[in-house]
């Protein structure tokens, strides 16, 4: 009778511990795997150094609210991932669990963002982007990297979409950057149209920047990239307003004036034949490519109509009725 008793209180022990594991493995299994809190109006960013420890990772996640327990440190040291967490910064992603999470820190499944370098904008105004970017550290000396031999970066990156980590600093993204356009400009330069007036292609790069700033509408690009070329090969000045209001810099208000267009300046191709010494702004692959296939026309002249379009003109005097007509408008 007594071994019997022994036997049932024994049996009811292990069901009751069996039982209880259970309860509490499911309870586990919940917490771990249930949805964390995150608010969809509210960005969920979390930042791991290369000194987050286990316990410090969860408390950051408490202190959050994304979590309610220390629950997850226990998994984490079962597991043995306390030593994996990867330093970087990392997005919550909506629906996600605690330890879906904790995987993709352990393998640095890190936030990727997006860079937009963009047609037509200047070195500078890149720079000030960049200051900007969200979770890029900016360094101005970076630039040294992309302008090398050449006199200044302008021009130097190629105007694109880019995708950086988090945390990230900006030199791999620059050198990406010049690396593609110095690419997709050998490129075109090797595969160019015959008989062009450029001596290498950097002055290629140069008037393709050209094009960037004149052309509004992408179908006249080769337009404009033709004028250039008649006039280069003709010796004539290239008149281009552009290339004056980059060379007056801070200077420029708005409105280019006669005493603007005297300026004593090598970016100024009213006064000074030839292009000018460097790009005027940063270029995509469409500019570049109708620098090296430009459109073969007559045309010397062109002139903005006032919709965004330009009236191509092969004479002066064609030119200055075209004006007449389209500055009344």
């Amino acid at each position: 009778m007594q071994r019997r008793w022994l036997k049932f209180v024994g049996v009811v022990g292990l069901t009751l511990l069996v039982s209880g594991l259970l309860t509490a493995g499911f309870k586990l299994y919940g917490l771990l795997y249930q949805p964390m809190m995150v608010s969809k109006n509210k960005p969920a960013i979390i930042c791991v150094d290369r000194y987050t420890s286990a316990s410090s990772f969860v408390h950051l996640l408490k202190s959050r609210h994304f979590i309610r327990s220390n629950d997850l440190l226990y998994f984490i040291r079962f597991q043995g991932l306390a030593q994996q967490l990867k330093a970087g910064i990392y997005d919550i992603k909506e629906g996600e669990s605690p330890a879906h999470f904790l995987y993709r820190v352990t393998e640095g499944d890190v936030l990727i963002e997006t860079f937009r370098i963009i047609e037509g904008t200047t070195e500078a105004q890149v720079a000030a982007n960049l200051q900007k970017a969200p979770h890029l550290c900016y360094n101005a000396a970076d630039w040294l990297t992309v302008a090398g031999s050449f006199p200044r970066a302008e021009g130097l990156l190629l105007a694109d979409t880019y995708h950086y980590d988090a945390g990230s600093q900006s030199k791999p993204l620059l050198e990406r950057a010049h690396a593609n356009l110095q690419t997709f400009l050998q490129a075109s330069w090797q595969g160019r149209s015959p008989d062009l007036p450029y001596k290498n292609a950097y002055e290629m790069l140069i008037a393709a920047s050209i094009l960037e700033k004149e052309a509004a509408i992408p179908s006249e690009k080769r337009l404009i990239a033709g004028v250039i070329i008649n006039r280069l090969k003709k010796k004539m000045p290239l008149q281009m307003d552009p290339t004056v209001i980059y060379g007056l810099g801070a200077d420029y208000t708005g409105t280019l004036t006669h005493e603007n267009l005297n300026l004593d300046s090598p970016y100024n191709t009213y006064r000074y034949r030839g292009l000018p010494p460097t790009p005027i702004a940063m270029v995509g692959k469409e500019a570049i490519d109708a620098a090296a296939h430009p459109a073969v026309t007559p045309y010397l002249y062109f002139v903005a109509r006032g919709d965004g379009s330009h009236y191509f003109s092969e004479t002066y005097d064609e030119q200055r009725q075209a004006i007449a007509r389209y500055l009344k408008k």
